[in-house]
């Protein structure tokens, strides 16, 4: 092999490299996960997987995705509801009950379902909430914690001030 054509390579191997490290560096602008329906991505584990969130009116709907940067794949559950306590600041906290919602396009039914929804009268006056609760998720028992408007990310996220 040439000269020029080994210098060629490593400079190339060594570009990729520093671009991967750089484009995938805790707090760049490429790292954030883009949420497919529009909705806030909240980590479940340790990038285990997603549930993203979106209201509408007085409609809360989620959807369990994968993990990583593999938002766009559906996950199902096995659960038919989901029980969630959500605190809404200067509030008392109160539960919300998601119900399964088939995306029946997608083969997806009661006991195998990746979306769900809940509707509530007080969702409508919501601007930001945490929220909490426990699902099966890829076969494991994981803890949901949930805030909205920011979305959830304990690796990737930035610290906060004086902390």
């Amino acid at each position: 092999m040439g000269k020029k054509l080994k210098i060629i390579i490593n400079a190339t191997i060594a570009s990729l490299i520093f671009s991967f490290i750089f484009s995938y560096a805790p707090g760049s602008e490429r790292h954030a996960h883009k949420a497919p329906h529009g909705g806030v991505l909240n980590v479940i584990g340790k990038e285990f997987g997603h549930v993203e969130i979106l209201i509408r009116g007085d409609i809360l709907e989620a959807w369990f995705l994968g993990g990583g940067h593999d938002v766009n794949r559906s996950v199902p559950i096995s659960a038919p509801e989901i029980v969630l306590s959500v605190t809404i600041p200067g509030k008392k906290t109160q539960k919300l009950f998601l119900k399964a919602d088939p995306m029946k396009l997608a083969g997806e039914k009661i006991g195998h379902c990746s979306h769900f929804i809940a509707q509530a009268p007080w969702l409508k006056e919501v601007k930001e909430f945490t929220a909490q609760g426990e699902i099966i998720f890829k076969g494991t028992l994981q803890k949901l914690f949930i805030k909205y408007p920011e979305g959830y990310d304990p690796i990737h996220s930035k610290p906060e001030h004086g902390k």
